[in-house]
């Protein structure tokens, strides 16, 4: 019988991922500066949806010096008003809706838009003294997205990043930690911060790269996660 020659084998070779190709890496790199441009804009030029019990709090601990009442100079029954004021050192802007009537049948830490029996000012000033509260007419109409009011330009930066993410789950590699519908689930319905998770977590921008043969998570228990995690859907007010 002749010799039998047995072949070393050599070491199994991971299957190449294609997120690690530089052009990949270069549109993920522009999304992720798009998005993170896109936040910073929202938050020095946008105002931030909030409730008129945020903004009772806020006054009540001496958060806020300063409040503007935006709509009619002289809040009367069956007017509304947006009272906006500034947190986070003078950077954060927030607003909320304030409806002049009967506020027996509301809360005022928990409305979108509060009822007030009598003029809001007045309760303000009853919470700091040393407030000041200015007025004036209601403003051009602003863009919506994602509830924040931000000026056109910032709406059509955050809406084109959005997009051009949405584009690459569905035209890229295969994405890391989730399939393709599980990530359309986040981005769809998680909006902005779905889009920035694909982004830092489905392969884009290469974070923590997951081992070899890892588990990912399908469409159906997406959908449920972002159910329950996003009890209320993003809307971009169009």
């Amino acid at each position: 019988m002749g010799d039998t020659t047995t072949l070393a084998a050599g070491p199994v070779r991971a299957p190449h991922d294609e997120w690690l190709d530089r052009r990949w890496r270069l549109i993920g790199a522009l999304l992720g500066s798009l998005a993170v441009l896109t936040a910073a804009l929202m938050v020095t030029t946008g105002v931030r949806p909030a409730t008129y019990g945020d903004l009772l709090s806020d006054v009540a601990s001496g958060k806020v010096d300063e409040v503007a009442v935006i709509g009619v100079d002289d809040p009367r029954a069956g007017d509304r008003v947006e009272v906006r004021w500034t947190v986070w050192a003078g950077v954060l802007d927030q607003y909320a809706q304030v409806e002049i009537g009967d506020s027996r049948s509301y809360d005022a830490w928990g409305e979108e838009t509060y009822t007030s029996s009598g003029d809001p000012r007045d309760t303000l000033r009853s919470l700091h003294r040393g407030l000041t509260i200015t007025s004036g007419p209601q403003p051009r109409p602003t863009f919506l997205f994602a509830e924040w009011e931000v000026p056109g330009a910032v709406a059509l930066l955050a809406m084109g990043t959005w997009l051009g993410t949405l584009l690459l789950l569905v035209g890229g590699p295969p994405p890391w930690r989730a399939t393709r519908w599980a990530w359309a689930w986040a981005v769809l319905l998680g909006g902005p911060l779905g889009a920035l998770a694909f982004l830092l977590l489905g392969g884009p921008l290469g974070v923590l790269r997951p081992g070899q043969g890892h588990r990912r998570v399908t469409g159906g228990w997406a959908f449920l996660l972002c159910l329950l995690l996003l009890p209320q859907t993003w809307s971009t007010g169009w």
